[in-house]
């Protein structure tokens, strides 16, 4: 072995030691032919063995996931490093390397880590609610927009479900048990029509009680329902032509509200209104405080969401040519909700919405010249249109300032809101590699984009709080509706790489890229109050080195890179105390390192393990200064507001350290039983959710999962045991400032997985 692989063996091994997982087993569609531990991915739009991929990629099979005892997509980021995925308004949906989706209630948001499911762009809502039917995930981290649009500024997670096979009648039943009453079922069933076409189908209903106690109203919140389906056609009568459709539907409600609040911190007693709203604390029984699972909020909440879709893809071989068409649609449903955010069993705050909708319509063609060309190339076309709000989607808020001193009603709302918001996107791109020798490749990309974004708000007279009435012998303060505002911007922007790899053999390759990614400008309205807000394009320049290495007849799988990102007019979020508003900062950078490693002990035990160091930090943000300033930070007056230049602090929700690792072993008991277990820890370091706040923070936290049982050894069936957080680690999705209320109020925003989870499950294959 050359002096190199040694070298780079002793890093695998040593990474082993240091981390977890990012490895998917079992990945590989079966037409592609790969030796054992060899995954086959589909990262560039074309099947490509993982290792042959020169980008930051990490793969992972629904084996894997559900191994670890885990049920939802959401969970992902506890078996990859560097993944996070938020739940809050200030930090929705995934994040990588630190930089994720901002933009609260804002009517226009769009996602700096895009989501892919079936090689369909998804801009809103979670299609996958359930493991059951997937395949694989893959996470590119870095820009992608060359391949995968403006959503995909920092990077992409890409799903695939299991396509319908046409061999067999086949299917599988799964049902698990758990803490908090929590009930997990799915089933799934491969049906062939004929020699040449299947049929798939896929069902699935998961729930679980409450763990937050509301000691005001007496019951529990957090409790979640969710029912949904997905099924599927394929039809492939040649191997020049195949049609592949995709319809899904599902439903998830909650009779609780969706922010899942407790006191961490309370505000100064000095103020009596401070005093008479939060004094009682005590006789209900709460301790304010980061482990606080109390809540004394007075107004009751419940909120639902419907998501569905539909997609056709086409594909046809044009000789050593593949012409791909896919036409998606997707809808997005919030029902009619309701919520306090005022965290006081006084009411100061209340909101109720009705249906929220939003759609989105996209069609792709796109090009791709056969594997193995000496000039590989992915080109095509891609089109869009999305659409926030309809006319009769309405919002309202009523603020109560001087309760319970001086009962009234203010409508912050003006009445019933309406906001609309319709983004039109049209593309072109390219993407590829042109093979200048056996063993060296230049990388190149380039997408161009135009974008249209119009905008609308307004208010009408609320009947239930019209201006001067009395409602339940409270003065509603008269106010004045909102006239019609609009606005609108039309920007043309691009995205593109530039790169090179080299491959030393088969099992070793180095890769570096400069790339930039892009995000579109848009105009915002705020959801409660419709503040305004004309939010600029945002750039990112990426450099990523790294190299793609399998070791000790790949046994050992040894990916890594380095990053330095640099981000202009970061699009992010912050919280002025009554709701989220989308803007830009100045400048961000974020820098580091990431790896993932497995190692093949043997055919009954392996380790996997992945790390990611990402140091981010702002160059130029000027925002709100905090209530609690953090030491050494100083805020300065402009036109008689009070601002804080927040260079050198670190971005809101980012950890600077993540990792995973990861053990699993397969016993045969004999030869009709087989053992199995599993163990994943997940660590993320300390966080901040509100920049420059002293106290809007999060410590750093470990969770362990365990997964054990016994089946068949064909995976026939299987009873299994499973824990999930094991040592009941407490964290939050979020810790911002207390709405409403004086300098050092916070509040915890929980979830559900801050809890520990024990379970039982069983699984049935036919």
């Amino acid at each position: 072995m050359s002096k190199i692989h040694h070298l780079l063996a002793s890093a695998a091994l040593l990474g082993m030691v240091a981390a977890s997982p990012a490895m998917a087993e079992d990945a590989a569609p079966a037409q592609q032919a790969t030796a054992p531990g060899e995954i086959v991915v589909t990262a560039q739009r074309r099947a490509e063995r993982l290792q042959d991929v020169p980008l930051a990629v990490s793969a992972i099979s629904a084996q894997q996931m559900t191994a670890g005892g885990f049920q939802k997509l959401s969970d992902l980021q506890y078996q990859v490093s560097g993944l996070q995925f938020g739940s809050s308004p200030n930090d929705a949906g995934y994040r990588l390397r630190g930089v994720g989706t901002a933009g609260g209630f804002a009517s226009a948001s769009e996602q700096n880590v895009g989501t892919v499911v079936d090689n369909v762009i998804i801009p809103f809502g979670n299609p996958v609610n359930s493991l059951g039917d997937l395949e694989r995930v893959e996470v590119l981290k870095g820009p992608q927009g060359t391949q995968f649009g403006k959503n995909a500024s920092s990077g992409v997670v890409n799903i695939t479900t299991a396509k319908p096979k046409f061999d067999r009648v086949s299917g599988k039943v799964f049902a698990s048990y758990g803490s908090l009453n929590e009930i997990n079922t799915n089933a799934q069933l491969n049906l062939p029509t004929s020699e040449n076409s299947a049929i798939g189908l896929f069902g699935f209903y998961r729930q679980n009680d409450g763990f937050l106690y509301n000691a005001t109203l007496k019951k529990y919140w957090g409790d979640e329902a969710s029912y949904g389906g997905r099924a599927k056609f394929f039809y492939q009568p040649s191997d020049d032509f195949s049609v592949y459709i995709i319809g899904d539907y599902s439903r998830t409600s909650t009779k609780s509200p969706g922010q899942l609040w407790t006191i961490n911190a309370l505000p100064s007693f000095a103020n009596p209104l401070m005093a008479a709203r939060f004094g009682n604390l005590t006789s209900l029984g709460i301790t304010p405080g980061f482990n606080n699972t109390q809540s004394a909020e007075n107004t009751d909440g419940y909120t639902s969401e419907r998501n569905y879709g539909a997609s056709i893809e086409i594909n046809k071989k044009l000789g050593s040519l593949n012409l791909t068409s896919i036409t998606a649609y997707r809808g997005f449903m919030q029902g009619a909700s309701q919520y306090g955010i005022d965290g006081s069993s006084t009411t100061v705050f209340q909101a109720r919405e009705t249906n929220k909708h939003q759609s989105f319509l996209s069609q792709e063609l796109r090009l791709t010249n056969a594997s193995g060309s000496k000039a590989e190339f992915t080109t095509g076309i891609y089109a869009s249109r999305r659409k926030t709000g309809n006319p009769g989607d309405y919002s309202s808020a009523q603020l109560m300032p001087a309760n319970p001193f001086s009962p009234f009603y203010v409508s912050i709302s003006g009445g019933q809101s309406n906001t609309q918001t319709r983004s039109d996107s049209v593309a072109a791109f390219i993407d590829g590699k042109y093979h200048a020798t056996e063993k060296f490749a230049v990388l190149g990309g380039f997408r161009y984009q135009y974008d249209w974004v119009n905008a609308s708000y307004q208010s009408i007279i609320d009947p239930t709080y019209a201006p001067g009435s009395m409602v339940d012998g409270i003065f509603v303060v008269p106010y004045t509706p909102s006239p019609l505002k609009t606005g609108s911007v039309a920007k043309a922007g691009w995205a593109g790489k530039a790169g090179a790899e080299y491959k030393v053999d088969r099992d070793l390759m180095f890769f570096g890229t400069i790339s930039r990614g892009y995000l579109g400008a848009t105009v915002a309205f705020s959801g409660l109050t419709g503040t305004r807000t004309n939010v600029n394009p945002q750039t990112v320049r990426d450099i990523t080195v790294g190299m793609k290495s399998q070791l000790f007849n790949r046994a050992v799988t040894f990916n890594a890179s380095a990053f330095f990102d640099k981000y202009t007019n970061l699009q992010t979020s912050v919280f002025n105390g009554t709701e989220f508003l989308t803007e830009n900062a100045g400048g961000f950078e974020a820098k580091g390192f990431e790896f993932d490693a497995r190692w093949r002990v043997s055919p009954e035990f392996s380790l996997n393990g992945g790390m990611t160091y990402s140091d981010t930090k702002f160059t130029d943000y000027v925002t709100a200064c905090p209530a609690v300033l953090k030491a050494g930070l100083s805020c300065y007056t402009s036109n008689g507001t009070s601002l804080l230049q927040a260079a050198g602090e670190p971005l809101s929700g980012a950890p600077k350290v993540s990792f995973t690792f990861g053990a699993d072993i397969k016993l045969p008991i004999n030869d009709r039983l087989a053992f199995d277990w599993s163990g994943n820890v997940y660590y993320r370091s300390k966080v901040q959710y509100d920049v420059g706040n002293a106290l809007s923070y999060q410590p750093g936290y470990y969770t362990i999962g365990l997964n054990t049982g016994i089946g068949a050894p064909d995976g026939g069936w299987r009873v299994g045991l499973f824990v999930r957080n094991l040592l009941d680690q407490r964290f939050h999705a979020s810790v911002i400032g207390l709405p409403f209320a004086d300098a050092g109020g916070e509040v915890n925003w929980l979830t559900r997985e801050g809890r520990r989870t024990i379970g039982v499950s069983a699984t049935a294959k036919f």
